[in-house]
Parts: C-alpha cells; sequence; structure tokens
C-alpha cells in the first residue's frame, strides 16, 4: 500500500512536535527550578504594617504560577508607589521608602541531573513615615429636624474628630457611621449625607473635613397592633414604653420588647414597625404577635448552706388564671432546720408593669439551736416603682398578721401581731449573677400597736446593703453592711414579748463567718441566745480569678446583735473558693471566729447570686 508524500510530511511533524514537547516536559520534571520572594518591611508595624503588605503587589503575587524574573522586577519597581498609599489612610503623606531588590546567588550554575533549586529573591523596603498630617477645620453641618434634636447637639459637641487630631480615614468613616447609626435610632430614617469630603492641602500639610448631613423628618410611633387572642388589651398596654405619637427611638422599642419577653406570660415576642419612604406619613405602625407560654410551670430545686442542711424545694405556678393576667403559686420547701408552704395571688394594677398587689399566705416550722417557732401569716401588699431624686426605687407597702407560737432560751410564748409594713430597694449592677460594677440597697420599717389586732407594741427598721467593684482585671471587692434597731413600748410590754421572728441574730453564711447561724446575740442567765433589739453587721471581701470561673477569696466580717450598741462586736475571718456553676454562684468558706477562745473553725457554703 503506497502512502502520498504530502501525508507522510505532516505525520513526521507532527511527531516531531510530540517529540519536542514531550522532551520539554521531561526537561522540566528533571531540572526543577522554584522561584521565591521574600519581603522585608521596617519601619512601621501593627495595622500599618498590615494594610502595608495588602498593598504591595509583590507580596500578593510571591506565589503566582506565573511569577519570573521579569515580573518581579516590574512589581518591585511600582512598590514604593503602594507603600505610600497604603500609608495615607493614617494621616501620612510624606513617606519617604528606600528599596532594594536582591537577586537569587548562584542562579546560573549549571544544574546536574534531579537536581532541584529554589531561587530566592529578596525585597527589602524601609519606610520613613515623617510627620502625620494633622485636621485643620472640622466642620459638620446638621439640616432637617435633627438640627433642633439636643441628643444630636450634644454629640456634635463631642464628635469623634476635633481639630488638631492626626488624619486617619478609619476614624472619618467611623464619625460618619456615628451619624448615620444615631439617626437610625432616633427615627430619622430617609437621612442622608449630601456632603462628606477630605481636602488635602499638601502645601500646608493639613487636612480639612467637611460634613452636612440631612435627617429629613423624624419619625413617630403609629399604632400598637397586638396580634394574641388570649390577654386583655389594658393587661398588655401596661407593657408600652411610649404612646402613640411619640417620637420614635430604637431604645424604647427595645425596651417594650425586653418588658414583654421578661415577663412570665409571652414564650415568643415579635415586634416589627413598617417603615416606608414611599409615603409622607410618618407615623410608624408597630405590629405585635405574641405566644403564649403554657399556663402552667413546675419547679423543683435543691440545694445545701451549712446554716440549714440539706434543702429541696417544689414550686407550682400558674402563669395565667383569667384574661386579666393574674398569676397564683405555691411553694413549699424543706431544710433540716426549716417547713414552709408559701402561697401568693399576684394582680396586676395600673398602666405599669411594676405595679401589682400580692396577697400572700404561709406557714413555717422553724428549728435552731437557739429557737422553735411555729408561724402562721397573712398579708397583703402593692409593689410599684417610685422615682426619688434621680434614683428608680421598688416600693413595697402593706399589712400582715403573723400568729406565732414559740420558744427561745426559758421565753415560751404566743405572739399575735398585724404589722403595716414599707420597705424601698434599689438595684443597680452590670450583672445580677456574677457582678462585676453594681450595688444593693434595702431597706425596711414595720411595726405592731397593741390592743390593735396584737398583743405587742414595737417599731423596727432595717438598712442593708452590698457594694461590688471590680478591681483590676481579676479582682473584686465585695463589702456589705446590715443595721437593724427596734424601739420596745415599755407601757405595753417588753422585748420578751416578741417572737423569734422579729428579734435579731448574728452569725452564719450570710452574716459573720465562723460563728453558727445565730449564735450571736444577747444571753439569757443560762448563757442561752435569746437575740436582740438590734442588730450590726459588716464585711469586706476580696475576690481573685485564677482560671476561667474558679476564684480565691480572702474575707473579714464583724458585727454582733445586741440591746445596747455599746457592747462588743465579734470578729471572723478565713478564706474561700468561688466557682461560676450554672446554677449560681457556689461559694465554700473556711472561717476562723477570731472572739472565741481558741479561733475555732468553721465550714460556710452558700449557692446564690451576688445580689
Amino acid at each position: 500500500m503506497a502512502y502520498n508524500p504530502i501525508f507522510l510530511l505532516i505525520i513526521r511533524s507532527f511527531c516531531s512536535i510530540f517529540f519536542f514537547i514531550l522532551l520539554l516536559t521531561i526537561n522540566q520534571n528533571v531540572f526543577a527550578t522554584h522561584i521565591a520572594v521574600e519581603i522585608q518591611v521596617e519601619g512601621v508595624k501593627g495595622e500599618l504594617l498590615t494594610n502595608v503588605l495588602a498593598y504591595i503587589s509583590l507580596e500578593q503575587q510571591k506565589k503566582h504560577p506565573r511569577l519570573s524574573d521579569r515580573r518581579i522586577k516590574r512589581l518591585h519597581k511600582q512598590a514604593s508607589e503602594e507603600i505610600k498609599q497604603a500609608l495615607q489612610p493614617f494621616g501620612y503623606y510624606r513617606v519617604n521608602v528606600t528599596s532594594e531588590l536582591t537577586a537569587p546567588k548562584d542562579s546560573d550554575k549549571e544544574l546536574k541531573h534531579d537536581d532541584k533549586e529554589e531561587l530566592l529573591w529578596q525585597a527589602k523596603y524601609i519606610i520613613d513615615l515623617g510627620e502625620p498630617l494633622t485636621i485643620q477645620t472640622v466642620e459638620v453641618l446638621i439640616i432637617g429636624d435633627a438640627e433642633q434634636d439636643s441628643v444630636f447637639q450634644k454629640q456634635l459637641a463631642n464628635f469623634p474628630i476635633k481639630v488638631g487630631d492626626k488624619l486617619n480615614h478609619s476614624d472619618y468613616e467611623k464619625a460618619k457611621r456615628v451619624l448615620s447609626n444615631l439617626a437610625e435610632e432616633r427615627g430619622y430614617f430617609d437621612a442622608q449625607f449630601t456632603q462628606h469630603k477630605i481636602r488635602i492641602d499638601e502645601a500646608a500639610y493639613t487636612a480639612h473635613i467637611a460634613l452636612s448631613f440631612d435627617s429629613k423628618q423624624r419619625y413617630i410611633f403609629g399604632n400598637v397592633i397586638f396580634k394574641q387572642d388570649l390577654f386583655n388589651e389594658s393587661l398588655l398596654q401596661r407593657f408600652l414604653t411610649f404612646k402613640s405619637g411619640d417620637y420614635y427611638t430604637g431604645n424604647q422599642l427595645l425596651a417594650f420588647k425586653n418588658a414583654l419577653t421578661n415577663s412570665d406570660y409571652f414564650e415568643q415576642v415579635d415586634v416589627d414597625i413598617a417603615h416606608s419612604s414611599s409615603t409622607d406619613d410618618l407615623h410608624l405602625p408597630v405590629d405585635v404577635t405574641l405566644e403564649p407560654r403554657k399556663r402552667n410551670k413546675y419547679a423543683a430545686g435543691i440545694g445545701y448552706g451549712t446554716d440549714t442542711g440539706v434543702r429541696g424545694s417544689l414550686e407550682w405556678k400558674q402563669r395565667y388564671i383569667n384574661r386579666y393576667g393574674h398569676q397564683f403559686s405555691a411553694k413549699t420547701e424543706l431544710s433540716e432546720i426549716r417547713r414552709s408552704v408559701t402561697t401568693r395571688y399576684s394582680i396586676p394594677m395600673g398602666a405599669d408593669i411594676d405595679n401589682f398587689i400580692d396577697i400572700t399566705a404561709g406557714y413555717k416550722d422553724e428549728s435552731t439551736d437557739t429557737s422553735d417557732s411555729e408561724v402562721f401569716l397573712v398579708g397583703i401588699s402593692k409593689n410599684h416603682a417610685r422615682s426619688l431624686f434621680d434614683f428608680n426605687l421598688s416600693e413595697v407597702i402593706g399589712i400582715e398578721y403573723r400568729d406565732e407560737k414559740y420558744a427561745i432560751g426559758s421565753d415560751t410564748g404566743h405572739a399575735k401581731l398585724l404589722m403595716p409594713n414599707i420597705n424601698w430597694s434599689y438595684v443597680k449592677a452590670d450583672n445580677r449573677i456574677y457582678t462585676l460594677h453594681g450595688h444593693k440597697i434595702q431597706l425596711g420599717v414595720r411595726g405592731a400597736l397593741s390592743n390593735f389586732g396584737s398583743n405587742a407594741t414595737f417599731l423596727q427598721t432595717r438598712l442593708n446593703g452590698t457594694i461590688i467593684q471590680q478591681l483590676l482585671k481579676n479582682g473584686r471587692v465585695i463589702a456589705r453592711g446590715d443595721v437593724g434597731y427596734s424601739v420596745i413600748s415599755l407601757l405595753d410590754g417588753d422585748f420578751h414579748d416578741l417572737p423569734p421572728s422579729i428579734r435579731f441574730f448574728a452569725g452564719g453564711d450570710r452574716s459573720v463567718r465562723g460563728y453558727d447561724y445565730q449564735a450571736l446575740g444577747p444571753k439569757n442567765l443560762e448563757g442561752q441566745v435569746i437575740g436582740g433589739k438590734n442588730l450590726l453587721v459588716g464585711s469586706i471581701e476580696y475576690e481573685h480569678k485564677i482560671i476561667d470561673k474558679w476564684s480565691l477569696a480572702i474575707f473579714y466580717d464583724v458585727g454582733n446583735a445586741f440591746n445596747d450598741f455599746s457592747e462588743p462586736l465579734k470578729h471572723g475571718t478565713g478564706v474561700g473558693v468561688r466557682w461560676q456553676s450554672p446554677v449560681g454562684l457556689i461559694r465554700v468558706d473556711v472561717a476562723t471566729a477570731l472572739s472565741e477562745s481558741g479561733t475555732p473553725l468553721r465550714l460556710h457554703i452558700t449557692i446564690g447570686p451576688d445580689l
């Protein structure tokens, strides 16, 4: 079979090209040469260095598969200008860059079979930043409704960028966001910058900032529509933190949602506002979709304290009895020294979520080393918020009837007391469970009048408080105090007519540590502690975190219960371990009673929040 000469020529040509490519591939695999680039930058660090490396093209392309000598030289040549551009956002406009590029050594040597070589190029850039450019003028113009907004005026007086500052483009953008975010928070949803520029005067080496912010009109809250079919509208209105027609603020809307969420009524709360810039209506309808919780709640607890021993509790709560939000709860507690049952019926009142009436009834049987008592009580109280000297206080005014049979020391009795009472409390804390900055103050006054539902006359007040302050990074200082004072009528009876629940005692986990529970106070002729009319207790504690949720503590306690403030105080000190457990802070303390002979040691274990 004969072949065409032209066909044979084409076949030979293809074979030659194929063998040439094959030989070239084999040659590249046998004699492999890898080009690498090492970049060194001096004169800057931190975010300046990060930005410089992000701008240098040679840094970005040093692992490019087609990196060549020619490309390296070209990219190195433009690096100085890239570095200058990278530093301008930080206010450096007079930057000098000294650059140096070192070629690989011995790059021309003959490679032997199976040799592999890395050709390392070294690029070095020494940066002289020079003086930063400073801001000479800052002009911020607010137009629109925000021009009369006091919050905006206060923000302008504390504008983040000031004359004399070093120019920093990042700070400039943050300052712009401050105005935009404030407009969003305060209901200027159509606001925009009509001018925002930085002018650089290279001759004077200064910057001039000009911002013009048009807030347009401010939106207001419209009608609130609750989407649910369980509760009466009047109950839901109590959670509102604004009225229809009020100017919109994001904080008020968030506070409204939190109030609904934190109540015991709702499992899920969705709050939406309908904002549309396509209409001239500035009213923002508020749609609230509510999903109620289950009606019944059951809870059980177990714990331990050296004052009470092992203790447990069972609780049943009806979150809502009717469409007006009435609630009922029953709780029983049992420990080594105490048995109790408490029932409570709560009725929301008025237009404020902090206003409600509690009707309570309870039974308590307590037996300690100092006394035995059996108490039946019933009471009614009104809870509401009160503002006093810019402090938001929680105020409780009520009346309680207490029937108590008791034995203490050589005294036995049967007290019947109708006691009006009033209590104020103020709490401010960054975290109620584990507090770094916060305090709590409580003041209570109660009394009874013989022949007016009582068989004894007395007036008693008690003030206690706790202050917690972070010290350095891992420490906390905790100071607390407790003062009680009683006035006993000499005409209608004496101190012995008061049951143990009205008398003051000291000692125990939350009193003067190092002493048994209620072991401190005036004694009778037989040396038995019978409690006193007055109380004075103080404590100072330092706690230091050592690892994760574990801390060590050292403390000093002082105090006593007595009938005369001139009587001596008892002292205790010790060390402890703290653990932030999922159920609350667990405290384990070993304390010594400094005022007792032999300074005996006592273990104290408590569980619960700081405030």
